[in-house]
């Protein structure tokens, strides 16, 4: 099927952009953005749904995040607890004092906000235009590695606040909830408390939620300009000044490339040759690329880059190369690697057919996808008023009362135990309780905590003891078990440990460390390594774990980083690095030993001295180490028999027992 230029080049640049689109699923027009009030002076951003290839404005519109408020259960009650305890003995002689706070919060407009929004949309009111639709939510990400934050002055003092849990990241789904949950000395309970119930303007305790969303700008507009009568006239001086003879077959030299005048002669070139024939036509102006760049990006250079491939592809004959060469640079910088093992004929009959054609022009006007910050923010103030009377939410309690015949243990799960249960590295939880009473069946209960117990109660869990006629109610204990990927259980018998009465925080067994890789690829270039990869040995849940981190120099990312797991009772990992070597193949440097890393979770690949001076005995030692390299079995997890780390214990401060 034959298709104009002008439809090839804008079809080459649409998929370009279609590419950028289908990073955020939701495209939308920055240009099109309205912000309306609703009636209880909520400001509502609204975005217009981008019509592809169009300077046209739709009417369908996606609403940025709002209405950030309290999560209700399913009884309609709001997801806060403020819990004022004391007791009749002073701190001194054993007695307790203080506050629990916690709460589960939640973006997305009410049933009245969206009907009422819906209302503007559809006539017109506040400049949208008339009947417009509302789509929902529009698609957004976190924005940071912390994209929640908690401001107080209270929960920010170690002396006035005892502990903090919160989630990181901020939910990016509508209705999606996040949690925040603090323990609160005497002093952080009363100022708290004051800022609460003294009817101050604001609250000392704001949360702030911060996104990024992916809009379109306008970006650039541009044109090419072939001027083929140029190109005719160029094409017959240089085949006047360059015709020779050659095995009395006629051949033409047209700025470095040959072409037979004889449709059965082929001549070939490979990418670099190829390419020089665009360059030389753009450099003598026979093709002109004007772009009116107003933004700077790389991806306007990806689009020019576009056009030169496709017109490479129509004035050349592309097949599969018979013989291999090694690559030029620039076909081992090109991506996809297809240009790479090809050899190119010039296509004669195609440029002649065009040569009726004059000056062609082709207009490539396109936008740009870009990524905007966008931050939600509310002050407890907005939300107390409306709790304050309820008795689930806000309470006062003496714990020494008679009358107070339960007692609920509080468990909350610590922020290295939500990403584990998160990222996949542990199943679940499950909590044990035991209370042994004087008299009687002594109380004993459980509670799992996975993923989905995390998205819909957040990092808080209870049980609930029954004290009845129990004297020694003071005292309980617990007991944690993790179920890990891969259905093993750790610890296999874990120990009862006794609980305190204000609450549990749960820290799993295991810390993640970011390990930061990093790499010279211009040294690893010149030493012919097409990959450098940091391999790890640490101890993850008691057993002994290997880790490998690659870092590819064709791809050009010098520096990768990768989240392990370490025993919480380890303070390093030992490492070493796997050098592929384009004609050696695997090299282990150092070949004869591993280096050690305490409290440090930067590595630099450091090239030896010896591999650099290609020392014989060294890269013998390299390569040989690099052929006994050993798979490690599921999960990472080393065979005994490949074990070393028992010989560095006191190096990573491991303390191992039988």
């Amino acid at each position: 099927m034959k298709t104009t230029i002008g439809k090839l080049i804008y079809t080459t640049i649409c998929c370009y952009i279609i590419s950028l689109s289908a990073m955020h699923a939701q495209a939308v027009d920055n240009e099109n953005r309205y912000t309306v009030t609703l009636s209880d002076g909520t400001a509502v951003v609204l975005l217009g749904k981008a019509i592809s290839l169009s300077d046209d404005t739709s009417n369908e519109f996606y609403y940025l995040p709002f209405s950030l408020r309290l999560a209700e259960n399913k009884a309609k009650d709001p997801e806060f607890l403020f819990l004022k305890y004391m007791t009749n003995e002073k701190e001194v002689n054993g007695g307790i004092g203080g506050a629990l706070l916690h709460m589960l919060m939640m973006w997305g407009p009410t049933a009245a906000q969206r009907t009422e929004l819906e209302t503007i949309l559809e006539k017109g009111e506040q400049h949208v235009p008339k009947g417009s639709k509302l789509k929902g939510a529009l698609e957004v990400m976190p924005d940071g590695e912390k994209s929640l934050k908690i401001i107080s002055a209270t929960l920010g003092d170690e002396k006035l606040t005892r502990s903090i849990v919160q989630s990181f990241n901020a939910p990016v789904l509508e209705g999606g909830r996040c949690a925040v949950a603090s323990s609160l000395t005497p002093q952080g309970a009363q100022l708290l408390a004051a800022t609460f119930e003294k009817n101050m303007a604001i609250t000392d305790l704001s949360v702030e939620l911060g996104y990024k969303y992916t809009t379109r700008i306008p970006a650039a507009k541009g044109k090419v300009t072939i001027n083929w009568s140029k190109i005719k006239s160029h094409m017959d001086s240089i085949h006047a000044k360059y015709e020779v003879d050659i095995k009395r077959k006629k051949r033409l030299h047209f700025n470095g490339f040959w072409l037979s005048t004889k449709t059965d002669t082929k001549v070939t070139r490979n990418y670099d040759e190829s390419r020089s024939v665009i360059d030389s036509l753009i450099k003598d102006k026979l093709i002109e690329i004007d772009f009116d760049e107003n933004v700077v990006d790389d991806r306007v250079t990806k689009v020019r880059e576009a056009f030169f491939d496709f017109f490479l592809q129509k004035m050349t004959q592309s097949d599969e190369a018979q013989e291999l060469p090694p690559p030029t640079e620039k076909e081992a910088e090109a991506m996809p690697n297809i240009k790479y093992g090809r050899e190119y004929t010039f296509n004669k009959k195609y440029i002649e057919s065009k040569y009726e054609s004059g000056v062609e022009t082709f207009n490539l006007n396109y936008r740009l996808a870009v990524e905007k910050p966008f931050t939600i923010t509310a002050n407890l103030a907005s939300w107390y008023n409306s709790v304050k009377d309820n008795n689930k939410c806000v309470a006062s309690v003496l714990l020494d009362d008679p009358f107070f015949q339960h007692r609920d243990i509080n468990f909350i799960l610590d922020n290295e135990a939500k990403d584990l249960l998160e990222k996949g590295e542990a199943n679940y939880a499950t909590v044990s309780i035991k209370k042994e009473r004087n008299s009687g069946n002594d109380f004993i209960d459980a509670v799992t905590i996975d993923y989905e117990y995390l998205k819909e109660k957040g990092l808080k869990a209870a049980i609930t003891y029954a004290r009845g006629e129990d004297k020694n109610s003071d005292v309980y204990k617990y007991k944690i078990q993790w179920s890990l990927k891969g259905g093993n259980v750790y610890p296999a018998n874990p120990e009862w440990v006794e609980g305190d009465w204000q609450g549990i925080t749960l820290a799993p067994p295991v810390v993640s460390r970011d390990i930061e890789f990093e790499a010279d690829l211009e040294e690893l270039k010149a030493l012919k390594v097409a990959r450098a990869t940091l391999q790890l040995r640490y101890f993850k849940f008691g057993n002994e774990v290997e880790k490998n981190i690659p870092i590819t120099v064709s791809k050009g990312e010098p520096l990768v980083e990768k989240t392990i797991f370490t025993d919480r009772d380890t303070q390093g990992y030992m490492y070493r690095y796997i050098l592929t070597h384009k004609e050696k193949g695997k090299m282990v440097v150092p070949p004869t030993k591993w280096e050690e890393k305490v409290n440090d979770d930067y590595v630099y690949a450091t090239i030896p001295q010896e591999l650099k001076d290609e020392d014989p005995d060294y890269l013998d030692m390299a390569v040989k180490a690099g052929e006994a390299l050993l798979k490690p079995g599921k999960n990472g997890k080393v065979t005994k028999a490949a074990q070393i780390l028992d010989k560095f214990k006191d190096v990573l401060k491991v303390v191992k027992t039988d």
